[in-house]
């Protein structure tokens, strides 16, 4: 394939896209098929059925043409729209097919399906998208520091910046000195912030829209 992307697009997935595609398609699939889903039920695509069964049909038929990613890396949208996008015009072309094959008191009127992103259901998928990310971010920081045997950080972080808990109290619960909690919490914090650019960069989010983007998260998910 040539060289399609300025060399702005430095991340693991535009790499990916290019050089192995399949573990792209795959990385996709297993990041994406959560918020999708939530993007189905709530739009007007929950008509055609199943949501999950939509999204994969959808992934079984776009992430099967090398020239979708390439077309979504030289597109400038997040992936989440451009996956949306795509999965509007899927799902268009499917209720089309299947009116053409039912008789014509049985057929859905693919017209019901909008040619655009619905804004409730878009709100869904942002925030599926949010909190997966959120998730993995915890997830990997809470395991380094168990590996590193300061397990006691992350709660103590967990108890004060996540479940709002006084400084005072989340120390005397995870037995972190109070001179310290102040300190420790920003350690975990700041790890905490690297691991989530590393994983919207690996993902396609370009450097410099890092901001930006974990500005959007904690957005959706204090709203």
């Amino acid at each position: 394939m040539p060289d399609l992307f300025p060399t702005t697009h430095s991340t693991w997935l535009f790499d990916r896209v290019v050089h192995a595609p399949d573990e792209a398609r795959t990385h996709i699939m297993s990041r994406y098929l959560e918020p999708l889903t939530a993007y189905v039920r709530a739009s007007s695509l929950r008509v055609l059925g199943e949501p999950a069964e939509l999204v994969h049909d959808f992934f079984a038929s776009r992430l099967a043409d090398p020239a979708y990613l390439a077309r979504w890396a030289a597109s400038g949208l997040p992936l989440r729209r451009w996956l949306a996008n795509g999965l509007i015009t899927h799902a268009r072309n499917r209720a089309q097919t299947d009116a053409r094959r039912r008789s014509q008191h049985e057929s859905f009127d693919p017209a019901r399906i909008p040619d655009h992103a619905e804004t409730n259901a878009l709100l869904a998928l942002e925030r599926a998208w949010a909190l997966r990310v959120m998730l993995e971010a915890h997830d990997r920081v809470r395991a380094e520091f168990d590996a590193d045997g300061k397990g006691a950080w992350w709660e103590l972080f967990r108890l004060h910046s996540v479940q709002g808990l006084a400084y005072a109290k989340a120390a005397a619960a995870t037995g972190v000195p109070l001179t310290s909690a102040s300190h420790v919490n920003r350690v975990v914090a700041g790890r905490l912030r690297e691991v989530l650019r590393a994983i919207l960069e690996r993902d396609g989010v370009l450097p410099v829209d890092i901001d930006r983007e974990l500005a959007t998260m904690q957005d959706l998910l204090e709203g």
